[in-house]
C-alpha cells in the first residue's frame, strides 16, 4: 500500500515539476537579458563624425555616468530599507542612458550575441579607466570635422597606445568613427597593464575595480554591505574575481547540479508509470532541468554575482552551449516519446506511420532550427554553418538515396491509397493481404501465410490490383450438360442461366452462359455472373448456395445410368488469404 502511494505521489510530481521548469525557463529567459544600456529616450545619439568627436563624446558620457553611479551608491548606503529611493533610481536610469550612448562609440560587431550585453557595459567602463590613465594630446591635434571633410583619415591612434578609432567603411554605420573591434577585444588585457598607473582625471576610485567586485548590475544591491563586512581575505582578487565571487559561483553551480540530479532521480522512479502523459514528461523533464540549471547559473553569474572579463565570457558560453544542447535533447526526446506512444495506440496503417514519422521529422526540424540559432547566438558564423550543413546534407542524401526513395514511395502510397491495411491485393505474380504499410517498406501476408516485405519504392511501381475494393464478386463455374442434340443443349443452357439469375444476390443482367464443347468431350456450359456483395464471407455463402442449386439441377436432369458431372470442373476458385 505504501509503495503504491509513493509511486502515485511521484507520478503526480512529474507534471508539477514539468510546469515549474517551464515557468522557470520563461522567467530566466526574461531576466537573462540585462536592462542596462537600454534607455536613450532623453538623449541624442553619440557624436561619431570624426575621431575627435568620438573621443570627446565617449569621455563625457562615461565620466558623467560613473560619477552618477558613485553618487547613487553613496546615497543608497546612507538610506534605510532594502530598496532604492526614487532619487537613487533616477540617477541609475540616467547613468544607464549615458553608458548606452557611450557604447555607441564602440565597434561591437565581433562580440558574440551571447556576451554582447555584459561585454559592452564592461568595455565602456574599461575604456574609461584606460583613457583616464593615458596622457591624451591636445584636442586640436586630433582630427576633427574639418579634417574629415577634406580627406577623411582611415583611423587615428591614441598616441603611445594600441587604442584606435577607425573609419567604418561598410554596414549600418558606414562613415562613422568608432573605437575599432580590435581595440574593444583587447581592452581587458590593456587595463591589466595600466591599472596601477595614476588616474589623470582626478578620480579617487577605480570604478571598474568597484564594478567588478560588487554584486548586482550597475549598482550594488542594499545587501552589498554584508559583502563589504567580509574579511579582507574573501575580497582578494583571483583571475579578476574576488574570492567571495568564486565561492558564490561554486555554490550556485552545486545547487544547479543537485537540482538536476534530483529531477533525474524523480524521472527514473516514475518511468514505470502506466500513464502516457507521465511517460512522455519523464523523457523531457531531465533535459529541461539541465537547460533551466544552465540558464540559472548564467543569470546568477552575470546579473547577481557579477563575474567579469574572460571568466564571465567563458561561463556564459558554456552555460549557453549546455542550455541549447539540453533544449535540442528535450525536443528530440519529446518527439520520440510522442511517436512511441503512437506506436502503442495507433494501427499499422500508413496514416499511423506517417503520423509517427511527422512527429519525429517535426522534432528534428525544431532541433536543427535550435542548433542553427544557438550557433549564431554563440558567434559561430551562420553562413559557414549553413554551408557545412548543406555539404553534410548532400553527403547524407547521396548515402541514403535508397532510403529516401522508399520514403517518397511511402508518401505516394499515402497520397494515392491503392491499398490499405487489411486489403487483399495482387501484385506481380503474388497475392496477399496487407498487414503493415511503413515508411520504408510494406508487409503483406501471402496466401501461403508467408510474410512478404517489399520496399515502398518497388511496391509503388508495380501493378497493384486491390481485390478487396471490388464492388461485386465474380462467380465463375463450368458444369456438364445432360443434353446431346443442339436444341436440347440450347434449352438446358437457358434453364441454367435462368436458375442462376433468379438468385436474389445475383446482379441483374450480369449472368452469361456459354457453351464449352471439345471434340472428344461432352458438352459443358460456362456460367459467369456477379454476386452483389463485397464481403468475402458473404460471397462464400452465396457461392455455396449457387453450387448446390446447380448440382441439384444436374442430378434432376441426368439419366440414371450416367455419373453426375462436377459443377466446378476445371475451375480455380477464389481464395481467401485469411
Amino acid at each position: 500500500m505504501m509503495i503504491s502511494l509513493r509511486q502515485a505521489l511521484r507520478e503526480m510530481a512529474i507534471p508539477l515539476v514539468g510546469a515549474l521548469l517551464l515557468v522557470l525557463f520563461i522567467v530566466l529567459q526574461a531576466l537573462g537579458t540585462p536592462q542596462a544600456l537600454g534607455g536613450l529616450g532623453f538623449l541624442s545619439p553619440a557624436q561619431t563624425s570624426s575621431p575627435r568627436a568620438t573621443l570627446e563624446s565617449f569621455r563625457a558620457d562615461a565620466s558623467r555616468a560613473t560619477a552618477l553611479l558613485m553618487e547613487a551608491y553613496r546615497e543608497s548606503r546612507s538610506e534605510p530599507g532594502l530598496s532604492w529611493s526614487e532619487s537613487v533610481t533616477r540617477k541609475v536610469e540616467e547613468a544607464d542612458a549615458l553608458l548606452a550612448r557611450a557604447a555607441q562609440t564602440l565597434d561591437l560587431r565581433d562580440i558574440p550575441p551571447v556576451e554582447l550585453e555584459h561585454r559592452r557595459l564592461e568595455s565602456v567602463i574599461l575604456l574609461k579607466e584606460i583613457l583616464d590613465r593615458v596622457p591624451l594630446p591636445d584636442p586640436g591635434i586630433i582630427p576633427g570635422d574639418d579634417e574629415v571633410a577634406g580627406k577623411p583619415p582611415a583611423s587615428w591612434n591614441v598616441p603611445g597606445t594600441d587604442l584606435r578609432i577607425a573609419h567604418i567603411a561598410d554596414g549600418a554605420r558606414t562613415g562613422e568613427y568608432l573605437f575599432s573591434s580590435g581595440t574593444v577585444l583587447g581592452l581587458e588585457s590593456f587595463y591589466r597593464l595600466i591599472r596601477n598607473k595614476p588616474n589623470l582625471s582626478g578620480a579617487q576610485a577605480d570604478f571598474y575595480d568597484f564594478f567588478s567586485q560588487s554584486p548586482g548590475h550597475l549598482l550594488p544591491p542594499k545587501w552589498f554591505s554584508v559583502i563589504e563586512a567580509l574579511p579582507t581575505s574573501l575580497r582578494v582578487e583571483i583571475e579578476g574575481q574576488a574570492v567571495w565571487q568564486w565561492i558564490a559561483f561554486f555554490l550556485v553551480t552545486g545547487l544547479a547540479v543537485g537540482a538536476v540530479l534530483a529531477v533525474r532521480s524523480l524521472a527514473r522512479n516514475a518511468a514505470a508509470s502506466q500513464s502516457g502523459a507521465v511517460q512522455v514528461l519523464t523523457n523531457v523533464i531531465v533535459p529541461g532541468a539541465v537547460a533551466v540549471a544552465a540558464l540559472f547559473v548564467r543569470y546568477m553569474s552575470d546579473n547577481q554575482i557579477n563575474l567579469t572579463g574572460r571568466i564571465n565570457s567563458l561561463v556564459e558560453e558554456i552555460a549557453e552551449v549546455i542550455a541549447y544542447i539540453a533544449m535540442i535533447w528535450a525536443v528530440l526526446a519529446f518527439s520520440n516519446a510522442v511517436a512511441g506512444r503512437l506506436y502503442l495506440s495507433a494501427t499499422k496503417s500508413i496514416d499511423a506511420h506517417l503520423a509517427r514519422a511527422t512527429v519525429r521529422i517535426a522534432g528534428l526540424a525544431v532541433a536543427i532550427a535550435l542548433l542553427i540559432y544557438g550557433a549564431s547566438h554563440l558567434g559561430i558564423p551562420l553562413a559557414g554553418l549553413l554551408a557545412g550543413l548543406g555539404v553534410g546534407g548532400l553527403a547524407v542524401a547521396l548515402a541514403a538515396k535508397p532510403t529516401l526513395e522508399n520514403f517518397i514511395g511511402g508518401l505516394i502510397l499515402y497520397a494515392d491509397r491503392p491499398v490499405r491495411v487489411g486489403d487483399l491485393c495482387r501484385f506481380g505474380t503474388l497475392e496477399g493481404r496487407v498487414e503493415e504499410i511503413g515508411i520504408r517498406s510494406t508487409r503483406i501476408r501471402g496466401l501461403d501465410r508467408t510474410l512478404i516485405t517489399i520496399p515502398n519504392a518497388t511496391f509503388v511501381n508495380m501493378n497493384i490490383i486491390n481485390l478487396t475494393n471490388r464492388d461485386r464478386m465474380p462467380y465463375d463455374r463450368v458444369m456438364g450438360l445432360a443434353a446431346t442434340d443442339t436444341a436440347a443443349i440450347r434449352q438446358e443452357i437457358e434453364t441454367v442461366a435462368a436458375l442462376v439469375a433468379d438468385h436474389p444476390k445475383i446482379e441483374r443482367g450480369s449472368v452469361q452462359a456459354r457453351l464449352r464443347e471439345g471434340h472428344e468431350e461432352k458438352p459443358k456450359v460456362e456460367i459467369c455472373a456477379l454476386i452483389a456483395t463485397s464481403k468475402w464471407s458473404e460471397f462464400l455463402q452465396i457461392q455455396q448456395e449457387l453450387d448446390l442449386m446447380l448440382r441439384d439441377k444436374m442430378l434432376s436432369s441426368a439419366p440414371a445410368d450416367e455419373a453426375v458431372p462436377s459443377a466446378t470442373d476445371n475451375v480455380v476458385p477464389l481464395k481467401d488469404p485469411a
